[in-house]
């Protein structure tokens, strides 16, 4: 697939399967909701997160998001993540209104606002697609 194939698959509203290491070095994976910009991958998680606290350890990650219930089409984003916590609701409002109806998306805000939410940025340093054309 070309970056645009990959960045046009990725605006679905798949859900994302997180893998991080815990501290023990085994696969630790959790779903997420995701936004893809054709660059970096973001997500939004909470401080207490085991997947955050993971990732404060050692900042490798996959992502692979797939298109249920065909699981053999997906798209693996493997890499680097950042985490931040300033400046992040413009971002985590785009990826809220990626999953949820306009009219829901300001509650959905609110709440996260009320909780210790951090960013997650991932760097692609390999993606690998299985997606039929």
């Amino acid at each position: 697939m070309n970056q645009q194939e990959i960045t046009d698959y990725l605006a679905a509203s798949h859900i994302a399967v997180v893998a991080t290491i815990n501290r023990h070095g085994h696969p630790h994976l959790t779903p997420n909701w995701y936004r893809y910009d054709g660059k970096v991958l973001t997500l939004i998680t909470r401080t207490d997160r085991l997947k955050y606290l993971n990732l404060q350890r050692d900042n490798h990650i996959s992502v692979c998001i797939y298109d249920p219930p065909v699981a053999s089409n997906y798209i693996v984003i493997s890499g680097t993540a950042t985490c931040n916590d300033q400046d992040i609701w413009d971002e985590a409002r785009r990826i809220i209104a990626h999953y949820r109806a306009p009219d829901e998306v300001d509650d959905s805000v609110a709440r996260w606002k009320t909780e210790p939410r951090v960013l997650i940025t991932v760097t692609p340093e390999h993606i690998a697609t299985r997606v039929p054309r």
